[in-house]
């Protein structure tokens, strides 16, 4: 198959180095496809005086379309897939090779880790002194939800999320009483 004349001079531009522009510019130099040729450039002017390419069919025939290498995609690496019910791999020589050589308190971290991977859960919390609400807290999440609620009914929108928040709020306020 023959390369399209666009490409071949692409090609030829980029093996010279140059650009369309220089190459151009020595085409008035040359009055036809031979002396363009015998001389290295690439284009000529006709009789004319219009800029053409200084290409034989037989150039196009002969030269051969540069193909590109398709990119492979980078091989991810594979995640172990576990079935119902398995856990995942946590061995005492991994625990053993934790960096920084840590003695004991190093791998009982690890193993929490580890199970809390397994449950798929986050750490949970520890509990403060501070765990019940206060009413006065509770009074003003309810001031907040009020305020929210009635510029949603300025927008001409209801809020109903925060009107049952508002209920919640309300029985804890009671029981709390």
């Amino acid at each position: 198959m023959a390369m399209s004349l666009r490409t071949y001079l692409n090609n030829q531009i980029k093996e010279k180095g140059s650009s369309l522009a220089k190459e151009k510019a020595k085409a008035g130099k040359y009055k036809s496809i031979a002396a363009a040729k015998k001389a290295g450039a690439l284009y000529y002017t006709n009789k004319d005086g219009k800029v053409m390419a200084a290409v034989y069919a037989e150039d196009l025939k002969k030269a051969k379309p540069k193909v590109k290498p398709i990119p492979r995609p980078k091989p991810r690496p594979k995640k172990e897939k576990l079935g119902a019910g398995e856990k995942p791999k946590v061995t005492v020589r991994t625990l053993n090779n934790v960096k920084g050589g840590r003695g004991d308190g190093a791998k009982e971290v690890l193993v929490r880790r580890a199970e809390i991977a397994i449950t798929g859960g986050t750490e949970p919390k520890k509990p403060t002194a501070k765990s019940k609400p206060t009413i006065t807290e509770l009074k003003a999440k309810q001031r907040k939800l009020r305020t929210k609620i009635a510029n949603a009914r300025q927008k001409g929108k209801d809020d109903k999320t925060a009107a049952a928040e508002i209920k919640r709020l309300t029985t804890m306020i009671n029981k709390l009483k």
